[in-house]
């Protein structure tokens, strides 16, 4: 289930380093076939470029082939090498 009426736009969820919860964007998804957590990162950088450094995101609705809910913390989505 997508979050608009594209089915690549997901619900991507920001929290603060505390883990209080901070605002909810749409973010285009890039990719369908890909690692998952690659296509996050490219979305997140892509849609954000460098805002919200240091926020964990969360996007329960993933939009590939192998979707589950999915997390990455303290802004390691800015640097691709922090991922690995």
């Amino acid at each position: 289930m997508n979050y608009s009426n594209e089915p690549s736009m997901v619900r991507v969820d920001f929290w603060k380093p505390s883990g209080k919860w901070y605002t909810t964007e749409a973010i285009k998804w890039i990719g369908y076939d890909g690692e998952i957590f690659m296509e996050f990162a490219r979305s997140l950088r892509a849609h954000l470029g460098e805002r919200m450094p240091d926020m964990t995101v969360t996007c329960l609705s993933p939009y590939n082939h192998n979707a589950h809910p999915i997390c990455i913390k303290d802004g390691r989505w800015i640097c691709q090498e922090m991922l690995l």
